[in-house]
């Protein structure tokens, strides 16, 4: 229950919840792990042969990423605490997940790894179900829609990544029931139907442009990776309907994006203006930076322009410190604030996930991420080619969509990166699952 409880929380502020997430966090992780390794049945489940490459990979970039950042980090102090809480948690709530279905089958021998997967599935929903009700409350309330509001979260780009979580599982599900009759999560089609359509609404509702780009990739990798394995069996028909709706529902969502949200219209002209956006510009002064004029003669967006200038400026800065300069929170506003002399410079962070991860850790720490996530997506990709298709594919598209939201988003810190490590552990211990009659069960 606790873990289901973690799942329904994480997204929520800690100063709207009765106490802080790490309540729920360290407790999960020190009576999931002191369960299985005092269980021999336990241990008998999982089969680490299948995981020894991205074990071994996670723990060597662990103390990679410490013991550089003792000969880089500016702050040691600062720099074992961001690493600690940003990056070991995580690291310990993956080995969590990988262990937590053997420990609870080895207590309970019924309790199957997709039942327990369906119901954090939905204590996850859960969050988006109360932003839904909240903004028809507020709607009966006041008379309009609150568009790009979220009360129960941070910001938007929580809910949407807590959106875009959950609806790639669930489109994953519905279109393996319709192209490959198999079912996974122990819901029924309706109830899954309902949920889909709950999350499209409040992505509508929220409002961001690359929760919008991030569904259609969601649907459109599916249903590509689906089709492939699905293809010997030439159901053209099916696959083909299947592909028009597809089709049709990224549209709706797109034309819906371009309606609704007037950054689109100006977006070359404002990322060409914010290309070389100086440092005295709002994009990094937010207290009284000039405004940039794009070449259309109005005053550049701040989304599109600055965003093209964090990225211009955050890989200029990873490859200026190609070591990075170790763990620590805004990192970005500190080598900025350091190497201009400008302490002027405000912005936080640099919007992008890899970047931010590439000046922490340098170009050795980005390349030991993209190995474990190579590690990660070949296990996924061997299950699903292998029989083992719901678990694999549930992996194998988790990992890429997470992969590619750090392109455009800061994700890869405090719970985003928390979740998606939980979670990658829990699919990569259902897929490591041995067969019933390989346990070798204890006398």
């Amino acid at each position: 229950m606790g873990v289901l409880a973690l799942c329904f929380a994480w997204p929520i502020p800690n100063d709207q919840l009765p106490f802080h997430r790490n309540g729920f966090i360290y407790p999960i992780i020190a009576v999931s792990l002191g369960l299985f390794f005092t269980s021999p049945l336990a241990k008998s489940k999982l089969d680490l042969n299948k995981i020894k490459f991205v074990l071994i990979t996670i723990w060597v970039l662990t103390f990679f990423l410490l013991i550089n950042g003792f000969f880089v980090a500016p702050d040691i102090k600062e720099m074992v605490s961001t690493w600690d809480g940003q990056w070991l948690r995580p690291v310990l709530l993956f080995c969590a997940g990988l262990v937590l279905i053997p420990a609870i089958q080895a207590h309970y021998p019924h309790f199957s790894a997709a039942k327990f997967f369906t119901l954090v599935i939905l204590f996850f929903w859960g969050v988006i179900c109360v932003h839904l009700l909240d903004t028809l409350w507020l709607y009966w309330r006041d008379g309009v829609i609150h568009w790009g509001e979220t009360r129960i979260v941070f910001n938007r780009t929580r809910m949407s990544f807590q959106i875009n979580m959950i609806t790639g599982f669930i489109l994953a599900e519905l279109l393996a029931r319709g192209l490959l009759h198999q079912r996974f999560l122990r819901l029924n089609t309706p109830v899954l139907a309902l949920i889909l359509l709950s999350n499209l609404v409040c992505t509508a509702l929220v409002d961001t442009r690359w929760g919008t780009i991030g569904l259609v990739g969601s649907l459109f990798s599916t249903f590509i990776l689906l089709s492939l394995h699905s293809m010997r069996r030439s159901r053209v028909l099916v696959t083909g309907g299947i592909l028009a709706g597809i089709v049709i529902a990224s549209v709706l969502l797109g034309y819906a994006s371009w309606k609704t949200d007037p950054r689109w219209q100006g977006l070359e002209s404002d990322a060409i203006a914010g290309w070389n956006a100086p440092f005295t510009s709002f994009c990094y002064n937010k207290t009284d930076g000039t405004e940039p004029v794009n070449d259309m003669g109005n005053p550049m967006n701040h989304s599109n322009g600055c965003r093209a200038s964090f990225f211009h400026q955050g890989w200029k800065l990873v490859g200026e410190h190609p070591a990075g300069i170790g763990p620590r929170k805004e990192a970005f506003q500190y080598v900025l604030q350091r190497d201009t002399q400008d302490k002027r410079i405000n912005i936080p962070h640099s919007h992008y996930g890899l970047i931010e991860f590439g000046i922490q850790n340098g170009i050795a720490g980005i390349a030991g991420w993209l190995i474990l996530l190579v590690g990660c997506w070949h296990i996924g990709w061997r299950e699903f080619r292998r029989g083992n298709t719901m678990s694999g594919m549930f992996l194998l598209l988790f990992t890429v969509g997470f992969f590619s939201r750090t392109m455009v988003d800061h994700n890869l810190k405090d719970h985003y990166l928390e979740q998606y490590m939980m979670l990658t552990g829990l699919l990569i211990g259902m897929c490591s699952l041995r067969s019933p009659k390989c346990h070798n069960t204890p006398a």
